[in-house]
Formats: C-alpha cells, sequence, structure tokens
C-alpha cells in the first residue's frame, strides 16, 4: 500500500513534540522515578491519574493515556481544529448505532446514490473518519477521559479493547481509501474495488465488537 506523507502544520507538530515528551515521561515513572518532563506545559495534558489507585496502576494508566494522546497529536485524518465533547459518553452508544446501521445497510450505504457506483470511501463517515460531525469523531480524546470511570479490575479488559478499537479503526481507514483507488491501479478493477470494500467490512465488524466491549466496561 502507498502510504500519503502529509505536510505537518505547527500546532500538530507542537502536539508530536508533547506526546513523544509525555510518552518519555511515561518510561520515566515506570522506572520508579517521579520527576516528569517539564518541556510539555499543555493544558490539555490527556490524562488523570485517580488519588486512590495504586502507583502501578496510576503508572499504567498514564502510559495508556500518552500513547492514545500521541495518537491524538499525530492523526491525519481529523480536522486540526474540530472536535466534540470528550465527556460525553453517549458518543459511545450513538457511535454504535452509526456502525450497526452501517452493516445492516451496507450494500445501500457503500453505493454512491448518483453514479451507482460501489463507494468505499462512504464507510468512513460512519467511523468518525470523514466528518466532525460523528459522534465517534476523534474518539481517541473521549476514551483518554473516560479510562478514570474504569474499575482497576477490568483495567486489563479495557486495554485489549482500545487496542483492538484502534488496530481495526486504523486498517478499515487503510483498506477503504485503497479500495477507493482500485480500478484505476495497475491490473486493477471493480472486482478489486469489492475486494477491498468486503475486507473493510470484515474490520468494521471487528471495530464493532471493540467498541461494544468499550462501551461495556463503563458506567453507561
Amino acid at each position: 500500500l502507498s502510504l500519503r506523507l502529509l505536510p505537518l502544520g505547527a500546532e500538530m507538530l507542537r502536539k508530536l513534540v508533547c506526546s513523544c515528551c509525555l510518552v518519555n515521561a511515561c518510561a520515566f515513572i515506570l522506572q520508579g522515578n517521579t520527576a516528569l518532563c517539564t518541556s510539555c506545559k499543555s493544558d490539555s495534558l490527556p490524562f488523570q491519574s485517580r488519588s486512590a489507585a495504586s502507583p502501578s496502576m496510576v503508572s499504567r494508566r498514564v502510559l495508556v493515556a500518552a500513547a492514545s494522546g500521541a495518537a491524538i497529536g499525530i492523526n491525519t485524518h481529523t480536522a486540526v481544529y474540530a472536535s466534540q465533547d470528550p465527556k460525553d459518553l453517549t458518543r459511545l452508544n450513538k457511535g454504535l448505532a452509526d456502525v450497526n446501521y452501517l452493516l445492516d445497510n451496507w450494500e445501500k450505504e457503500t453505493t454512491n446514490p448518483n453514479s451507482g457506483n460501489q463507494d468505499p470511501d462512504r464507510v468512513r463517515l460512519f467511523l468518525g473518519l470523514r466528518t466532525t460531525t460523528s459522534p465517534l469523531f476523534q474518539v481517541e480524546k473521549l476514551l483518554v477521559k473516560a479510562q478514570d470511570q474504569v474499575r482497576d479490575d477490568d483495567f486489563e479488559k479495557w486495554i485489549a479493547a482500545v487496542e483492538g478499537w484502534n488496530s481495526h479503526l486504523n486498517k478499515v481507514n487503510e483498506l477503504a481509501y485503497t479500495s477507493s483507488f482500485g480500478e484505476y491501479n495497475p491490473g486493477g478493477g471493480k472486482d478489486q474495488v469489492a475486494k477491498y470494500l468486503e475486507l473493510a467490512r470484515a474490520e468494521v465488524l471487528l471495530c464493532r465488537d471493540s467498541l461494544k466491549d468499550l462501551i461495556a466496561l463503563l458506567p453507561l
């Protein structure tokens, strides 16, 4: 697959640098140190530890939040300045409803209503990858805030669900994008479009499963 390299704006570059510093700081904490990197003085560091949690659990929550924060900082498929309320947990159930609707109406929703051709890029609409109005737009920020409401006993499951969601979402993004150009690539055609679109559908199913797991671990 070919990768697109997009120019980094000043704000995105700042987020990338701060995220790298934050990940280094978390590694420093996990080694038993208490000093934090002071080069990142953002007012929106993507974590808050629970005062009642054990030091090891706090460190792990910090590390998970840092990793998610790094993903936010270098996410190039979303608008830099647009966002939704990162504390509104109802967005997860709304997003799940959108994903279920897409799967239940797959053929209709992945077909261009004007040309009648398959339109793989429409898949990304339902997963928050194209529009700022989707409840799953920049859902990474919401998951960072939500992790403080996860019980310590369930935190391993939370980590697995977040990792699953991120992995399958990235694959959907790649497959939908590749499928969009399948007809024009050498040796391509409508069969290639259909092939990659079906692969994307399999990843959407796994996204839905991960999203269900995340919702089940939260007090919704």
